[in-house]
């Protein structure tokens, strides 16, 4: 589903400097790299890292040529002064500086406090230990960034949509022309089938035989069922089996289905929710309600903090300084591993006129961040709460987690323009989401603070 990514490191080690001589400073020059580049290798065994030594201004030349294409880079600075980083930062691409604390501290000090007052996409970490966690954590941001630029997602939405989507015509430009700009700030590729095509492509070749299989083993290990469709549930299933088949023979990363609009009008008779709760045990990152602004957010929790990220609407409660993220669906391993950690009911939803969907118990007593994607203005906005505990009862969705923190904050600072949905992480991401955010070119908002 996706190819081996390659990352360039350009090592700024010429052998005279703040570092000493030769044959010392080659010594250690070599120990230094040798040391990085197998943390490098045992951290991220699926990514090829090339070496590049950048010791004179035809070096850097070089090196920018031969790598132009490359998703960003690594500079690695042994040795000061030699003002070697600015062409790197100026290139555009997104640059992590890592400086060994003595002789590589000049050249990174004053490169990256230009960059960064200049806007560069850059970050940067200044260590002792070029093996340190710290390392490859800033490693991971680039790493991340390039999944994300090779990610494909199938978004399966209505015939009337796809010529839309497709054709950026007069009226509400902004939703016909958003799949294009998604594309060109994070590199992820829509590719959008309309239902019609879907159904008989996919769902309509799905045997009853093995929905009744995955509808059977839903009910089986459900804490408990408030569902009295079984034809609901086996809809369900066989729209799960469909979503499978359809990434693995398309070779996309991740699903999302046009749910609401195409189960009213009648083109797909079948809620995803239950499906999207199995995706992820398949490796395969679901997205509800076909949202192009969450896609964004899934994709970097996943990539970024192997964390199972979902869709909410959010909810508050003002008066208790509470959230009420709630949606007809949850993953039972948000933490993303491939065992359940939470229990689910298959439920009706929305006073009993949705079928098919999920109340997760989600865990508590822990920090989630909530990230939105607002491309429009190039801005990611984030707050960050704490998971008190679930609610379940019959209005609205299924699923309802409750998080404390400043709901009226979040409030008087929510950007209209990137909907209402979110997304919510497990964890307390803030500064890592700023940093990956810098690399991606947008604006952070803390709409908590």
């Amino acid at each position: 589903m996706s190819s081996k990514i390659r990352i360039p490191l350009a090592f700024i080690d010429p052998v005279i400097g703040d570092l000493g001589a030769p044959p010392e400073s080659l010594k250690f020059i070599e120990n230094e790299k040798s040391t990085l580049i197998n943390a490098l290798r045992s951290s991220f065994p699926d990514v090829e890292f090339v070496s590049y030594d950048i010791r004179d201004p035809v070096d850097v030349q070089a090196f920018l040529n031969a790598e132009g294409n490359a998703v960003g880079y690594i500079v690695v600075t042994l040795n000061s002064l030699m003002g070697f980083i600015d062409p790197i930062v100026r290139s555009g691409k997104p640059v992590i500086i890592i400086a060994e604390a003595y002789a590589g501290a000049g050249e990174y000090m004053l490169g990256i406090s230009k960059a960064l007052s200049e806007g560069y996409p850059v970050i940067g970490i200044s260590t002792r230990d070029l093996a340190s966690q710290a390392v490859i954590t800033s490693v991971r941001y680039l790493v991340a960034l390039a999944r994300l630029r090779m990610s494909k997602v199938l978004f399966v939405v209505s015939p009337s949509l796809k010529s839309h989507l497709y054709w950026q015509f007069g009226p509400n430009t902004d939703m016909y022309s958003v799949f294009r700009l998604i594309q060109s700030i994070t590199g992820v590729t829509p590719i959008i089938m309309d239902a019609n095509e879907f159904r008989a492509r996919f769902f309509d070749k799905v045997s009853d035989e093995e929905a009744d299989e995955w509808a059977s083993k839903w009910v089986k290990y459900a804490e408990a069922v408030y569902d009295d469709s079984m034809d609901e549930i086996r809809n369900s299933a066989k729209l799960y089996i469909a979503m499978r088949n359809a990434v693995k023979e398309l070779g996309v990363n991740a699903v999302a289905v046009d749910c609401i609009v195409l189960y009213n009008t009648g083109l797909l008779r079948a809620w995803p929710c239950l499906g999207y709760m199995q995706l992820w045990y398949d490796g395969i990152i679901p997205i509800c309600e076909a949202d192009p602004y969450a896609t964004v957010p899934i994709l970097i929790a996943k990539y970024l903090f192997n964390r199972n990220g979902f869709v909410v609407n959010v909810g508050v409660d003002e008066e208790r300084g509470e959230f009420i993220y709630h949606h007809c669906y949850a993953p039972t391993n948000p933490h993303g591993g491939d065992k359940p950690e939470v229990p689910y009911i298959i439920t009706k939803a929305h006073l009993g006129t949705k079928h098919a969907s999920v109340h997760v118990r989600l865990p508590t007593n822990e920090p989630v961040t909530i990230v939105g994607f607002n491309p429009e203005e190039r801005l990611l906005t984030i707050h960050v709460s704490k998971s008190v505990s679930n609610e379940y009862s019959p209005q609205a969705c299924a699923t309802k987690l409750i998080g404390s923190g400043n709901a009226s904050n979040v409030v008087r600072n929510w950007k209209w323009r990137g909907g209402w949905h979110r997304v919510v992480i497990y964890g307390d991401f803030r500064k890592e989401l700023e940093e990956f955010a810098r690399l991606l070119g947008l604006r952070v908002l803390h709409e908590d603070l």
